[in-house]
C-alpha cells in the first residue's frame, strides 16, 4: 500500500499508472458533495466551508489556511497586541528602544531563550484547548500545532523536539499526553524530531490547579529527570503556560544536562497577576 499522501498505484497489472483524481464535473462528484460525504466541514464547529483556499486579510488569512471557516478564524486568530517576548505576559505598546520584557522577566529572565505562543488563554481558544486536554479530542492536535507552528515561524528550528512529559499514572488516568501530541504534531508540520525520552517525570507531584505562583514553582521543582541532550537546541512544548513553573523546572532540567538553547512552545498562556501581587495576595490569606 502506497504512504498517505502518494497516488495509488493499481496493483496486479505491468506498468500501472496511479488512479486519476475525481474530476469536480463528475457526476459521481456531484453527487457525493450533494449527500455531504465530500464535504468540508470546520474542525471547531462544523460549519461546512466552501472553498479551503478562501482568502482574507491579517491574521486571519492565516488561520482560514487550517481549514477553520471565517468565524472562528477570527474567533481564534493569533493575539497581536504587545507582550513580554519571554513570558507572554500582555503589555502596553512599548516605546521606542524599550525591551519588549515585564518587570518580572527584566529582574529574573526565565530559563529559557525563546517563546513562541499563539495567543491568550481565554474565549473560544480556551474552548478548543480544554476540548483537546479533558475533552478526549487529541485529534485536535493537528490544528493547535498549525497555530503554535504560525506562531514559531520566524524562530530558528531545533535540534529537536519534546513535549513536557507527564507521570505514567497521570498518563493512564487520561490516556494521552496532551503536549506530547503537540509536539508529535508539531514535528510532523515541520519535519523535526520528536524525542520524548529526553525528559521524564518519575515522580507524580499534585495537581497544579488553583496553585499560586510561588506554590506552582514548588510543587514542580525537582519534578523532571533530563538525559544527556549536550549542545542540543530543543524546543519544549506544552498546551498552555499559566505562572512558567512546570515550563521552568523542564528547561532548568535539560539546561542542566547540558542543552545549549531552549525556546518554550505553547498554544496559550494565562493572563496571571504579576508575581509581587501573587506573593502579596498570599500573605493577605
Amino acid at each position: 500500500m502506497s504512504p498517505a499522501g502518494q497516488d495509488h498505484v493499481r496493483e496486479g497489472r505491468p506498468g500501472a499508472v496511479p488512479e486519476a483524481p475525481l474530476r469536480r464535473s463528475s457526476f459521481l462528484f456531484r453527487l457525493t458533495r450533494l449527500l455531504g460525504f465530500s464535504e468540508h466541514r470546520c474542525p471547531v464547529c462544523g460549519t461546512p466551508v466552501e472553498d479551503d483556499g478562501a482568502s482574507g486579510s491579517g491574521p486571519e488569512s492565516g488561520m482560514l489556511a487550517h481549514g477553520l471557516c471565517p468565524a472562528c478564524a477570527r474567533a481564534l486568530g493569533p493575539y497581536v497586541g504587545g507582550r513580554c517576548r519571554a513570558c507572554g505576559l500582555p503589555l502596553p505598546w512599548p516605546a521606542a528602544g524599550q525591551p519588549l520584557l515585564c518587570g518580572d522577566c527584566l529582574a529574573s529572565p526565565p530559563p529559557w531563550q525563546g517563546l513562541a505562543l499563539h495567543g491568550q488563554y481565554h474565549g473560544p481558544l480556551r474552548q478548543l484547548i480544554l476540548r483537546f486536554k479533558h475533552g478526549g479530542k487529541p485529534a485536535l492536535a493537528f490544528l493547535l500545532a498549525g497555530m503554535l507552528a504560525d506562531a514559531a515561524s520566524c524562530l530558528p528550528l531545533p535540534d529537536a523536539v519534546l513535549g513536557i512529559p507527564q507521570h505514567e499514572d497521570h498518563l493512564r488516568r487520561r490516556g494521552y499526553n496532551q503536549a506530547h501530541e503537540l509536539a508529535v504534531a508539531l514535528g510532523l508540520l515541520l519535519s523535526l524530531p520528536v524525542r520524548p525520552g529526553m525528559l521524564r517525570r518519575p515522580a507524580d507531584s499534585p495537581h497544579q490547579t488553583g496553585l499560586t505562583a510561588a506554590q506552582r514553582q514548588r510543587n514542580a521543582a525537582g519534578s523532571f529527570q533530563a538525559a544527556d541532550v549536550r549542545g542540543l537546541h530543543l524546543w519544549l512544548v506544552d498546551d498552555i503556560i499559566t505562572t512558567g513553573a512546570t515550563v521552568s523546572a523542564c528547561a532548568l532540567a535539560l539546561q542542566q544536562a547540558g542543552a545549549y538553547e531552549i525556546t518554550a512552545a505553547a498554544v496559550a498562556a494565562t493572563e496571571e497577576l504579576p508575581k509581587s501581587l501573587q506573593k502579596s495576595t498570599e500573605k493577605r490569606k
